[in-house]
């Protein structure tokens, strides 16, 4: 995010806005956060957007734990890029990787 859009703004971008612009970009989401696949407006922008979005499942680890969880799923993060179209948000945890259903309730 702060290299996208510099340190200082980064902070107050909507997570809808960046969804979509990274998503039309070509990126995959990472977050640290399953709340993207739970909140209706990020996960109708996912939806809209058609974003491919991975996602910790645990949040109440530290930055290193958050490092090795996706270091250790990397190839099937990666291999599930390539193969799979969005829209879609995947848990990544230490089993592994699982998809979370999307909440449309706003759509």
């Amino acid at each position: 995010m702060d290299e996208r859009y510099g340190l200082s703004a980064s902070q107050g971008i909507l997570d809808v806005k960046w969804i979509e612009e990274a998503t039309a970009n070509g990126d995959v989401l990472l977050s640290k956060d399953m709340a993207i696949a739970r909140n209706p407006l990020e996960a109708a922008a996912i939806y809209r957007a058609s974003a491919r979005a991975f996602a910790l499942a645990r949040q109440d680890v530290d930055g290193q734990s958050m490092v090795k969880c996706l270091l250790a799923n990397q190839q099937r993060i990666f291999r599930m890029a390539r193969r799979a179209a969005g829209p879609y948000v995947v848990s990544v945890s230490e089993n592994g990787l699982r998809r979370a259903p999307l909440n449309l309730t706003a759509v």
